[in-house]
């Protein structure tokens, strides 16, 4: 009889690992905005049950007498600067892209169902959704609360406080607009989009980071963030691109263009 050693169990478990991952994958694939549904409940559900996850991430940022160092670093103040100049270069350059497909519909530089889409995305996400959050939760940053050396008082994720009346921690704009960026993977080529979000994720991450780091924003206020914009993406997206073709042929007829007699 021929003795089969059975697996190591680190091996076992990364095939574990490895198979709900591909689970998950399908999953997400399959039904994208109900998988990313899921996940911020979760999330949500997550923060409030325990709050102590924001502060004790917060204290590791900030100093004994509570104030948050990294936030005069130049570097990182720049890194901040970055992430806030962004929106203004990138809309203006999409938006002038389907400028340009009106006036001169022969440049097909950008198909404009895309460009629409991300227009349409950054206006209902980090625009009316983050925005109404902010002025609902009333949630007092980091840096205003008394375990930091504010006056104000530390509220979990989704309570409503009236500690903040405007500009409020919950949730974090700047998060939003970073995570906002993966969108503009899908106005590439298919064949491009994995690598582009790849190589933005670092990016999303530094950007969101960063204001936890300065004491601006707790934990949940980017994760949440990120959670939304996600779950808006992945219900948006399928929408404009099941209907790309019609979407970009009411635009041509709306500018008086016909595409099929395109040379």
């Amino acid at each position: 009889m021929t003795h089969i050693n059975p697996l190591p169990a680190s091996e076992v478990d990364f095939r574990a690992w490895r198979a709900a991952l591909r689970s998950v994958r399908s999953r997400f694939e399959a039904k994208p905005a109900k998988v990313a549904g899921v996940l911020t409940l979760l999330a949500a559900g997550l923060f409030m049950a325990f709050p102590g996850l924001d502060l004790a991430v917060s204290h590791g940022f900030a100093t004994g007498s509570g104030g948050f160092p990294l936030s005069r670093e130049p570097l990182l103040i720049a890194l901040r600067d970055w992430n806030r100049a962004l929106p203004f270069l990138i809309l203006p350059a999409v938006m002038a892209l389907l400028l340009v497909q009106a006036i001169a519909p022969q440049r097909w530089l950008l198909r404009p169902h895309k460009a629409i889409f991300f227009l349409a995305f950054y206006a209902l996400g980090p625009g009316v959704l983050i925005q109404s959050l902010k002025g609902l939760v009333g949630r007092a940053r980091p840096h205003e609360i008394l375990e930091f050396g504010g006056s104000l008082p530390f509220t979990p994720a989704w309570q409503v406080s009236s500690a903040c009346a405007r500009n409020c921690s919950f949730a974090s704009g700047e998060a939003s607009s970073a995570v906002a960026l993966l969108a503009l993977a899908l106005l590439l080529p298919s064949r491009w989009q994995k690598t582009a979000i790849v190589a933005l994720i670092p990016v999303v991450l530094a950007f969101s980071i960063n204001r936890i780091a300065f004491g601006a924003h707790f934990l949940s206020d980017v994760v949440m963030a990120w959670m939304l914009l996600l779950w808006l993406m992945a219900w948006l997206w399928p929408v404009f691109s099941r209907n790309g073709e019609r979407i970009d042929r009411r635009f041509w007829q709306g500018v008086g263009y016909h595409p099929a007699r395109r040379r």
